[in-house]
């Protein structure tokens, strides 16, 4: 009996401790993620995996072409802000480099509007990555990344929005990228 009694409170006093012990998140619980979807203004005639984040521009109208996206959220009232970040993309060469410190390129702006339409002139794509007009090349990309901020503080981007984004950009939640193409 006296042992069964030792037990019993050794038990307890295990009890106590383990769930003292217990750290909660200094965050609420919020069971999604970003919902942000950028998609070329206007879409593709015929909208495919392999065109839905891109927007062809000839080398000859470079200069003065727009990037015109528009953009939805389900869930915007939790977003606090989705920036867009520029780098130009030549084969397997990204311009500039991603770094510790700027691992999405470099910052163009906060978009506006998180449910509505934006545009970026390609010109302003050149010069925050440094490039010229007369350097572009046919099958350059200027690459345009998202990254939107939670008002919780969790931040989504193309680092950590899911396997599935790429392959599958019509059903996803989340647009990590757009891609002006030149050609």
């Amino acid at each position: 009996m006296k042992n069964t009694l030792k037990i019993s409170v050794f038990l307890g006093l295990l009890g106590a401790v383990l769930i003292s012990c217990e750290r909660k998140s200094p965050f609420p619980e919020i069971k999604e993620g970003a919902h942000f979807i950028a998609r070329p203004d206007p879409l593709p005639a015929a909208v495919t995996a392999a065109n839905v984040n891109t927007i062809t521009v000839t080398l000859a109208n470079a200069a003065s072409a727009n990037l015109a996206f528009s953009t939805q959220s389900l869930n915007a009232s939790e977003i606090e802000k989705v920036e867009a970040y520029a780098s130009h993309v030549r084969g397997t060469v990204v311009t500039p480099t991603a770094t510790t410190s700027a691992p999405h390129g470099v910052l163009l702006k906060a978009l506006s509007s998180i449910n509505g339409k934006e545009q970026i002139a390609v010109s302003e794509l050149l010069s925050k990555t440094g490039v010229t007009a007369a350097t572009l090349r046919a099958n350059d990309r200027l690459r345009v990344r998202f990254v939107a901020t939670m008002k919780d503080g969790r931040v989504f981007s193309w680092q950590n929005s899911g396997p599935g984004i790429v392959v599958n950009p019509l059903g996803t939640t989340f647009t990590p990228l757009l891609d002006v193409l030149l050609q």
